[in-house]
């Protein structure tokens, strides 16, 4: 079993470090690969877990996906929507809070994780200074950015996000990697990952009863971000003003969608069928610009509050890096549906 165990880990790893890059077509339903490892990870939780039973707490997760379940088949029976693709999204969901719920494996070491975050910042820095004009993958429907660092992510603000929860390993870690993986973060020019930066350092700096820790942070972010280069289109430009009122209009559609199902929800994930603002094959169609709000909108009223003290719950558990790194994904996600992005929370999980 220990063999099985750290082949998965292996494995996990390094399409982790691949991103966006590794993606199949299954059924005519693209997606990435690391769906799947989830999907293998959930079922080794479950395997290990009917090999040694032990009492299983009622946690608010598992609580959230009997009712999600509740929410997906009765607007599947009522709607009628196509069946697959939803499902597809459901099952991720499913496998990324089993993670979380249940036992977790022993793996070996943590390491080769580390290394493989090393050298996808190590990608990411070569691909921002030797392959700045992402714009052409505006045609494979993915945002088009131009001197902003992607990695294999292909979106800046997903990999701020993740490259932050690396610096803070690090920090806490009292590692010397900080310094380049802070310069790959802060190259994204994502402002919600500058905002969690700040986020997490001023409640780092509370636990710690020291001032000087956020000061220091923050002195270091504002120099950062006066001196980062500007070239010529808005992604440079920090003070841009276009991506706050698309999410404000984001926001809106949001809420009107809610209304319309407000108690059980649309079912999760039927978005990508029922939203008219994007391309149907747009890879943002799957969420909102805020992953409460994606909750919400799918789930309901019904099944918000147990998705909200699962989160709790895992905060309240962990350690003071996990309660950070929480932190700034909750802050984060008010911006981007970070909270629902599998290598976010799979990072969590390997970590």
């Amino acid at each position: 079993m220990a063999f099985i165990i750290n082949s998965l880990y292996w494995l996990t790893v390094i399409v982790f470090l691949f991103g966006q890059l590794a993606r199949i077509n299954l059924f005519g339903i693209n997606f990435p690969v690391i769906d799947l490892m989830l999907g293998l990870l959930a079922l080794l939780s479950l395997v290990l877990y009917f090999k040694k039973p032990s009492p299983l707490q009622l946690h608010p997760w598992l609580i959230f996906l009997i009712l999600s379940w509740f929410s997906f088949l009765f607007n599947l029976i009522v709607f009628r929507y196509p069946f697959l693709k939803s499902l597809f999204y459901q099952l991720r969901l499913n496998f990324l809070l089993l993670l979380f719920i249940l036992p977790r494996p022993k793996f070996s070491t943590n390491k080769p994780f580390l290394l493989i975050l090393a050298a996808n910042v190590v990608f990411g820095l070569i691909q921002y200074f030797v392959w700045p004009d992402a714009t052409f993958f505006k045609s494979l429907e993915w945002d088009p950015h131009f001197y902003r660092l992607i990695s294999t992510f292909f979106d800046p603000t997903f990999t701020g996000l993740i490259y932050l929860l690396f610096l803070l390993y690090l920090y806490f870690n009292k590692s010397k990697l900080i310094f380049p993986v802070y310069i790959a973060m802060a190259l994204t020019y994502s402002r919600s990952t500058f905002l969690a930066f700040a986020v997490a350092f001023a409640f780092i700096a509370y636990v710690k009863k020291n001032i000087k820790i956020f000061l220091i942070a923050l002195i270091l972010m504002i120099s950062t971000i006066l001196l980062l280069p500007r070239f010529d289109g808005e992604g440079t430009k920090l003070e841009r003003d276009s991506s706050i009122i698309a999410k404000i209009h984001n926001y809106q559609q949001g809420i009107t969608l809610f209304t319309q199902s407000p108690f059980i929800g649309t079912g999760y994930n039927f978005l990508p069928i029922i939203r008219s603002d994007l391309k149907q094959n747009s890879h943002a169609i799957g969420g909102f610009d805020g992953s409460l709000l994606t909750i919400l909108i799918t789930n309901g009223i019904l099944g918000f509050p147990a998705f909200i003290l699962g989160l709790f719950l895992l905060f309240k558990q962990g350690n003071l890096f996990r309660k950070a790194s929480l932190i700034v994904i909750f802050v984060h996600s008010l911006f981007a549906n970070s909270l629902l992005y599998p290598w976010v929370l799979l990072f969590l999980y390997l970590i």
